[in-house]
């Protein structure tokens, strides 16, 4: 799993509370044998946890390059 954290600022809130965060990103074959196990152990054990508000999340596909005359994806939608 190759993961990246940005961390982010952009302001204050109408309320006065600062705009900020992080955005994690992971990249990995199976976010079930990778992503998830982490993120429970996480769960558990993380002293931090309780600071931590989780607002969204998504997984997405992402299909390897192509070899010249090829085209992305045929691997996984070509017949």
């Amino acid at each position: 799993m190759l993961r990246r954290s940005w961390s982010y600022f952009d302001g204050l809130r109408q309320d006065g509370t600062p705009d900020a965060g992080t955005l994690f990103v992971a990249w990995q074959n199976d976010p079930r044998s990778a992503l998830v196990p982490v993120q429970r152990r996480l769960a558990r054990t993380d002293a931090l946890a309780r600071y931590v508000v989780h607002e969204s999340s998504a997984v997405f596909a992402v299909p390897g390059g192509a070899e010249p005359g090829d085209w992305v994806g045929r691997a996984l939608l070509a017949p």
